[in-house]
């Protein structure tokens, strides 16, 4: 309370986080956050505190269950979901289960997203007569406005059978009290938008089902969609560092948007791979393999259908009115060919053995040719590795223009790199030394630099032992699968030998 505008604008974050950890980590919160509350330290903690909480005689609690309808509540508000919204509310026994959605939804947008915006009741209020069409100096419409808000209260307390769990007033008192203090210190917080980085790293980090849940929804389409959409992913990950993208011309949480002033790929990489990102990368796990399958079928259709018409002969010349002197070759990917193809056993060893097949069939059964949901969801891969890695990396994501240097380049980059892990293959000795010399050779030669290989190596680089090691874990198990798939794929070919 003796604090000015300016320290208090600073206090907000720890207030803030001080607040978000009670309610949604512990569960049991301080009820009663007034300023005389709230003491302000004349140095920081060994912990790194500024802030400490007084007066604990008003408390409450929240179960885990009410916590995660909260947090799902959070989400559907900050990015303006009021029909899953009203689940929330249901599940929050707020709202009866037969509840009238066609009614609810209108006075939820009405009375929920002038407080989302943020600015206290000052800007509730103007937001709210902007909504109502009351204009100033204009009796009318301020009559009408007036009317039309009438109505709408009592709809809400005649026809919306709506109850008020017992903890609930004792947390608006509490999130009002704290909103109030925030206000003194900038005039255009919100609380909704302004948690929504805390929300964003609890999703992130944690593995329970109910939190599965939710972090699923934020990162599938809305529209029932199964894949995951890679723009969602990277907003999430700004999200968790505190850069919010909102709508545009509003206050609302945009899910698609990218900031523009997001994280680097460094600190991307390093986030997925530390404690924090726990839950995301259990329920990226299945999705890694699934973008692996979908490349490099692309990359491996593409990369054969090149070497083929490399490889096949120019049809030879025909003469006027006699035709073809010379018959064209055949096709050679229709040339039945013996192959050596992989044969796993029961007891992992690999025994290849060979059949006799066309490339054609090879490749069909190798690298099924994609859907068109696969081809989509490709084309938005290749978006993100240019916007990460350059036009060059795009291009080999796409199959185009494999059977070149720059593939080479992008390939000796990988490995030299470290970013393809540390399995028994890549990290020969013989191995490391060739790549080595071969990309050395070819930046001489060139006299270009390998963009993606200082990109990649920057990144690794900057991961802890740990992280390095789940890399390397998840490179080597991502590897396995796709090779048993692989071996799948090619199960039902007859060997002759």
């Amino acid at each position: 309370s003796q604090c000015e505008d300016e320290e208090i604008a600073r206090l907000i974050p720890a207030a803030q986080e001080a607040f978000l950890t009670q309610l949604f980590e512990v569960g049991f919160f301080h009820a009663d956050p007034h300023p005389g509350n709230l003491l302000r330290l004349h140095e920081p903690t060994q912990d790194g505190a500024t802030l400490a909480l007084i007066d604990c005689g008003l408390m409450a609690s929240i179960d885990p269950r009410d916590r995660d309808n909260m947090i799902s509540a959070v989400i559907h508000l900050a990015n303006k979901d009021y029909p899953n919204l009203v689940d929330d509310f249901i599940q929050l026994k707020i709202l009866p289960e037969n509840s009238d959605r066609a009614a609810i939804i209108p006075l939820m947008d009405k009375a929920l997203s002038p407080y989302v915006k943020g600015g206290g009741a000052k800007k509730y209020e103007e937001e709210l007569k902007r909504l109502y069409g009351m204009e100033e100096g204009s009796v009318q419409s301020q009559v009408g406005g007036f009317q039309a808000m009438t109505q709408d209260a009592l709809t809400v307390l005649n026809d919306i059978p709506f109850s008020i769990p017992p903890y609930f007033a004792i947390l608006g008192r509490a999130i009002v009290t704290l909103e109030g203090i925030a206000l003194t210190g900038n005039p255009d917080y919100g609380i909704i938008m302004e948690s929504y980085p805390f929300i964003a790293r609890k999703l992130l980090r944690e593995d329970r089902p109910e939190i599965q849940r939710a972090l699923q929804e934020v990162l599938y389409s809305g529209d029932g969609g199964r894949e995951l959409k890679l723009s969602r992913l990277l907003a999430l990950l700004n999200n968790a560092a505190g850069t919010v993208a909102t709508q545009e011309g509003a206050a609302f949480v945009d899910l698609d948007a990218v900031p523009e002033d997001g994280i680097n790929f460094s600190d991307g990489l390093k986030f997925l791979l530390s404690d924090k990102a726990e839950s995301l990368r259990g329920l990226l796990e299945t999705e890694v393999e699934s973008v692996a399958d979908i490349l490099s079928r692309q990359i491996f259709r593409k990369g054969v259908s090149e070497a083929l018409v490399t490889l096949t002969p120019p049809r030879p010349p025909t003469l006027p009115f006699l035709g073809e002197i010379i018959p064209s070759a055949p096709k050679l990917d229709e040339i039945p060919l013996p192959l050596l193809l992989p044969n796993i056993g029961d007891d992992g060893i690999n025994r290849p053995s060979v059949a006799v097949m066309t490339i054609k069939s090879f490749t069909d059964l190798v690298a099924p040719k994609l859907n068109q949901d696969e081809e989509i969801y490709a084309i938005g891969l290749a978006e993100a590795a240019s916007e990460f890695f350059g036009e060059n990396v795009a291009e080999f994501v796409q199959g185009e223009g494999l059977l070149s240097i720059k593939t080479v380049e992008l390939l000796i980059g990988a490995v030299r790199s470290g970013v393809l892990g540390r399995s028994d293959i890549v990290s020969n000795d013989v191995v490391q030394s060739l790549t080595s010399f071969v990309g050395d050779t070819l930046q001489s030669t060139r006299g270009t630099s390998n963009q993606m290989e200082t990109l990649l190596s920057d990144a690794i680089e900057g991961l802890s032992s740990n992280e390095r090691q789940r890399l390397d874990d998840i490179v080597n198990e991502l590897a396995k699968r796709i090779l048993r798939k692989l071996v799948d794929r090619l199960s039902g070919v007859e060997r002759v030998l």
